[in-house]
């Protein structure tokens, strides 16, 4: 079992935006107060999040606009998603996640993110998605 808490995608893209309550997680794990974790998920939706932020646009806009996405600055994305201890997926991960969709009833991201908390032995979540309070075995941490 792993203490620390695994980051949700929503924290970070608030972090990002500068919303003070996430930079109190953020700043948590910068300064070793607890161990932070992400998964390949929660790094995708960031840096999709925060693609369609920056340029104002919408995916089928950006999808015709590489050029676009080759030149906006990830550092400041990347640099944060640096701080935190990336888990890597697994099979296990993605059948558990099936059963936590039917059982607790999560998209299937959410259900994902929840699979690797319970993979690893994740007892704690930052987020602001009150969806999560529907799952028995994650304690919630409220930035």
């Amino acid at each position: 079992m792993r203490s620390g808490v695994l980051v949700d995608s929503n924290v970070l893209i608030h972090h990002l935006a500068g919303d003070l309550k996430a930079k109190k997680i953020v700043d948590s794990v910068e300064g070793g107060v607890f161990e932070g974790y992400i998964n390949q998920i929660i790094i995708s939706e960031v840096i999709f999040v925060f693609l369609k932020l920056s340029t104002k646009m919408n995916v089928y806009h950006l999808k015709k606009k590489p050029d676009i996405i080759r030149r906006t600055n990830l550092d400041k994305v990347y640099d944060l998603l640096g701080l935190f201890d990336e888990l890597p997926s697994h099979r296990d991960i993605t059948v558990m996640a099936k059963e936590i969709m039917h059982t607790y009833g999560l998209l299937p991201n959410d259900a994902l993110i929840a699979a690797t908390c319970r993979h690893y032995g994740i007892r704690r979540l930052a987020t602001f998605d009150s969806d999560f309070e529907r799952v028995d075995f994650l304690e919630i941490v409220r930035p």
